[in-house]
């Protein structure tokens, strides 16, 4: 409320005007802020005005577009199920801009199909039909390059919640682009805890299987850099489609000599490939990357034959174990609980991804004022989520973005993890030798 409620008493004339009384009326300090609830009960001193609700402007628009179908279900549908969970309250709590003004806002749903096409169609009609103020796209990393010289020919901001550098990188260059971010933590993050798994359990010799795709051939790649900064050698590496049902390349696993195997896949390859390297080779150590950390990627290949295999993951999905001291443990644990109770699943590392681009691109948007034209609101996104996130704690890492950085989290803002009676459990690096 932003009225001082006044309370006056008028004074009499006493003692046949010999003496005047002034009484001076008594007043409470202004409220600093509006209240988020009205009052239970009036005050009885004085009647008080109804409260002012801020004015509603324009509906903002987010277009979201995760895989909700295609190989990369898996990992698009906690992506898919945590914008749900989120757009219900968006559009009735909205965002306040700079000038006090409320949007709500509407986040438009659409499936990539995890098939660049489609995403590209979607991306497109967001863009041109929806008129949305900005982009949030691209479950794995294939898809979300096709996505890149969409959104930055139209100027509009995008962030892909897939992992491979190049998204927000030109490999050529090394030049920032414009207007991509991503959330998702990087495949050499992965790779560097990958080689330090493999250093401290004294082996210098591994397989590579990878997925042929933007994922798989990008693990591969980072390995290479990462292992070999450790002195890991890659005694024999092998890429195989993603529908395969037969590895014939796995011969050469055994005639290598390599001491443990990585595989560089998202499920339902990477649970695939698995079972088939635990059938021809059932003593071998197997090491994942970061794009397994949900519960079907186990669930496929059956808890027998995942236990005991390893992967650096991100620290929602061991919430429950950080420190009280750790600057995301309130939002993972918060997060975790919210989709648990909205899916009625366990949470996992993607739906973690979808939420950080989500709340990039709801926190920009509460940056604009009111009444802008469309193209002016989508550089003023952009120029938020470049300048305007520092020290922000996340689902994925505490996020300090830039003009030179638009992902910013490093390896440690990954943990390590191992299946343990069917269940991803953290596995810190005390305990990797015993």
């Amino acid at each position: 409320m932003n009225k001082n409620r006044l309370f006056v008493t008028f004074c009499g004339v006493v003692l046949v005007a010999l003496l005047l009384a002034a009484c001076q009326p008594a007043a409470t300090e202004a409220p600093t802020a509006a209240p988020t609830e009205a009052p239970t009960e009036a005050p009885t001193e004085a009647p008080t005005a109804a409260p002012t609700e801020a004015p509603v402007g324009e509906t903002y628009k987010i277009g979201f577009a995760p895989a909700i179908t295609g190989p990369g279900a898996s990992l698009g549908d906690p992506e898919h199920q945590t914008g749900k969970m989120l757009a219900e309250k968006l559009m009735t709590e909205g965002v306040v801009g700079p000038d006090g003004v409320m949007h709500p806002v509407e986040i438009i749903i659409y499936d990539t199909e995890t098939n660049p096409d489609a995403a590209v169609s979607v991306v497109r009609k967001m863009i041109e039909e929806d008129k949305v103020q900005v982009v949030v796209a691209g479950t794995t990393s294939g898809v979300s390059m096709a996505i890149v010289p969409i959104a930055t020919e139209a100027g509009v901001a995008y962030i892909s919640m897939a992992s491979a550098g190049a998204i927000v990188n030109d490999p050529e260059t090394g030049a920032v682009r414009e207007w991509v971010f991503k959330t998702a933590q990087d495949n050499y993050a992965s790779a560097k805890w990958q080689a330090d798994y493999i250093t401290a359990m004294g082996w210098t010799s591994v397989c590579h299987i990878y997925q042929n795709s933007g994922y798989g051939n990008d693990t591969f790649k980072q390995a290479t850099t990462a292992f070999g900064e450790a002195g890991i050698t890659i005694a024999y590496s092998a890429a195989f489609e993603s529908a395969a049902t037969e590895f014939p390349a796995l011969a050469e696993v055994g005639t290598s000599g390599c001491q443990a195997v990585v595989v560089g896949a998202i499920p339902p390859a990477s649970s695939t490939v698995s079972v088939a390297i635990r059938e021809q080779y059932p003593d071998i150590p197997i090491i994942h990357g970061h794009g397994t950390c949900n519960q079907d990627h186990i669930d496929l290949m059956g808890s027998d034959v995942a236990e005991g295999m390893v992967s650096p993951c991100g620290k929602v999905m061991v919430a429950d174990t950080l420190p009280d001291d750790d600057p995301q443990k309130e939002i993972v644990t918060q997060y975790a609980a919210d989709y648990t109770a909205f899916t009625g699943k366990p949470v996992n590392t993607f739906g973690g991804h979808g939420w950080d681009a989500l709340m990039l691109a709801v926190n920009a948007l509460a940056t604009l004022p009111d009444g802008q034209d469309l193209a002016t609101q989508r550089a003023g996104v952009r120029d938020a989520i470049e300048n305007g996130v520092t020290g922000w704690p996340g689902i994925s890492g505490v996020y300090n973005l830039s003009a030179e950085d638009h992902f910013s989290l490093d390896y440690l803002s990954l943990v390590f993890v191992k299946v343990v009676d069917g269940k991803w459990v953290y596995y810190p690096q005390e305990e990797w030798a015993k």
